[in-house]
């Protein structure tokens, strides 16, 4: 049976999850880790010569030694590299979402600010990758992957250039998508981090238009067009457009630094009053991809993001790089103006009063935690790998915790010490990518709640908690739609925190389900305003 197939001893292939000209992305659980992971085998083609399917393996060895020493939260996660059977096979962290290409070509053109803030978290990849001397060369759509979360990863540094490695073969042939390979390239000029910085504003100009730059009957067309035409001027972009139109100039000395583009993004990230919200066209979702019951994904929290798939959502970024999309449901639509919450007005720019790690295992009394979880047996609680809580006891646990911020270096850390207007924009990301009427598939062994398929909900407005807060709740699939968890997103001051609380198998009904995270929310958004 190929599902119990096992690379290396460790790697065993469950199914695969996508099949394109390069390869096939198999679904795999790391037996030595107790983690589930992304599996790329490399297909070589027939007929090829001993020297050519060496040059295949030492480029995806290359590509997994350049994806390893980078290290950020928008950079793909290589985690290791094989070679069996005389191919290469490339493991790496398991994502859920879709990538840029299949949402434009699934729903449409994105809105501005969901773009500036796949703009920004690529920007902060790049600078990470150029600091350590690697220019990704290959930025497109179709590597630019957006996750469940509203992160966005750069993907495939298969052709990447290195600072100081000599001239690889591959520099004879040009490589990637026509519309989106910078003007230098084309010229035969040498290609830096300039080269990188316009082939993101091709990438974004298509997220936000629906079409790239520059376009032509045929690749040639495309190519010379590239090379001798202005950009065509964008129409649904706003302000962001002449951020876009500066990044795509042709000399490259004319374009602006990393750092400059990064402030420019980051301002147009919030949805602006009159911009139309993106409405997803309807959609029949395609089934689940079987995973075990036992697979568990330690990288994930299990209390904030149970999610082991998704129907329509278990892409990964292997799947981008084999040259297939899987299809998703990754970023959800903007909610309408009867779900959103009024935007705080006159939030300050300045660092707020959280600027220190809070012990939220401290925020919570016993007595409260025994009134939501009777027989816990842990009052103290215990800490989570997001920097926040959880308590457990059979069949009913709660947690709180920070929401990360995605696209930035240190993730939770970095909630600390930034103002209330950006933990704004971070509650803002958070309830917009909060997916409406999505199934998925989570467990979690410490309350006895084996592999299960449930229901999510999109965002209802909260009020009385915190500044700002929305609620989500989770709905079994096997029993009459039973409520079995309910999540409130709040924000105070300069922190975003999820308090959640889960109960299974009927012990407590849907109203006490939901009043019991309303509870848990608002004694912990009291005892963070009580703290100086």
């Amino acid at each position: 049976m190929i599902g119990a197939r096992r690379l290396a001893g460790r790697y065993r292939l469950l199914n695969p999850l996508g099949e394109g000209g390069s390869g096939t992305v198999w679904l795999a659980t790391d037996d030595m880790l107790g983690r589930d992971v992304a599996i790329k085998e490399v297909r070589l083609g027939p007929g090829l010569d001993e020297s050519r399917r060496r040059e295949l393996c030492e480029a995806a060895v290359r590509e997994a030694n350049v994806a390893a020493r980078l290290r950020h939260p928008s950079i793909v996660t290589v985690h290791d590299v094989l070679i069996e059977d005389g191919r290469p096979w490339l493991v790496m962290e398991l994502l859920s979402g879709s990538s840029l290409e299949e949402m434009v070509r699934e729903r449409g053109p994105l809105p501005p600010h969901q773009i500036a803030r796949a703009g920004v978290h690529i920007l902060a990849a790049l600078a990470v990758a150029h600091a350590a001397g690697v220019v990704h060369r290959d930025i497109k759509p179709s590597n630019i992957f957006l996750t469940r979360t509203g992160r966005a990863v750069l993907t495939d540094f298969g052709i990447a250039a290195v600072e100081g490695e000599a001239a690889q073969d591959r520099t004879l042939h040009l490589v990637g998508a026509p519309a989106f390979i910078a003007p230098e390239r084309l010229r035969g000029e040498p290609d830096g981090p300039a080269g990188d910085l316009w082939s993101l504003a091709a990438t974004l100009y298509y997220g936000v238009e629906g079409v790239p730059p520059h376009q032509g009957r045929t690749p040639v067309e495309t190519l010379r067009n590239v090379v001798a035409e202005p950009p065509r001027p964008p129409v649904r972009a706003g302000p962001l457009g002449s951020v876009l139109i500066d990044m795509l100039a042709t000399d490259p000395a004319a374009r602006p630094s990393l750092r400059d583009v990064a402030p420019r993004l980051r301002e147009l990230t919030v949805k602006r009053p009159g911009t139309p919200a993106f409405v997803a066209p309807p959609s029949t979702p395609a089934p689940a991809p079987s995973v075990p019951a036992q697979a568990r994904r330690p990288a994930v929290s299990p209390r904030r993001r149970t999610l082991l798939t998704a129907t329509g959502m278990i892409a990964t970024l292997a799947a981008i790089m084999a040259g297939t999309v899987v299809t998703t449901n990754a970023l959800a639509a903007d909610p309408s103006p009867a779900q959103s919450t009024p935007t705080p007005t006159r939030l300050s720019e300045k660092p707020g009063k959280f600027g220190i790690p809070v012990q939220f295992c401290k925020l919570l009394t016993a007595e409260q935690i025994k009134q939501l979880l009777p027989e816990a047996k842990d009052l103290e609680g215990k800490p989570t790998n997001q920097g926040g809580c959880e308590w457990t006891s059979p069949g009913m646990a709660v947690f709180i915790e920070p929401v990360p911020v995605f696209g930035e270096p240190e993730g939770v850390k970095d909630q600390y010490g930034t103002s209330p207007r950006r933990a704004h924009e971070r509650f803002l990301n958070e309830r917009n990518t909060t997916i409406p009427n999505g199934t998925i598939v989570w467990s979690w062994d410490d309350i006895g709640a084996e592999r299960r398929s449930a229901r999510s909900t999109g965002p209802e407005p909260v009020t009385g908690i915190g500044e700002e807060a929305f609620a989500y709740h989770i709905y079994d699939n096997r029993s009459h739609m039973k409520l079995e968890r309910s999540q409130v997103v709040f924000r105070v001051e300069n922190l975003v925190v999820e308090a959640a609380y889960t109960v299974i198998d009927g012990k407590r009904d849907e109203k006490a389900i939901r009043q019991g995270a309303m509870t848990l929310a608002g004694w912990t958004a009291t005892a963070l305003n009580r703290m100086g």
